[in-house]
């Protein structure tokens, strides 16, 4: 189960225009980390999930293995997607 593709993906929610997801975005694509991308300013059932996960409303966060990283730093997705 903790194997499955679906546990191993990397959620990656946004909102349009927003500078920090942007970076976020980029280093994701610039180490190669396969990612989906949720708008949650466009999708509520997205920002219900984030919610659920992060009791909180900033983005980006960057969830793997649903564990959940708030605006996180480079260091800290380094560590965690390692």
């Amino acid at each position: 189960m903790s194997n499955s593709p679906e546990a191993m993906r990397v959620k990656l929610y946004v909102v349009p225009n927003c500078p920090l997801c942007t970076s976020a975005r980029a280093w994701l694509k610039d180490h190669g980390v396969d990612y989906v991308e949720l708008d949650v300013a466009n999708d509520f059932g997205a920002f219900r999930t984030m919610y659920k996960l992060t009791q909180q409303r900033r983005v980006p966060v960057v969830e793997v293995k649903g564990k959940a990283l708030v605006r996180p730093s480079t260091e800290e997705l380094e560590e965690r997607l390692s």
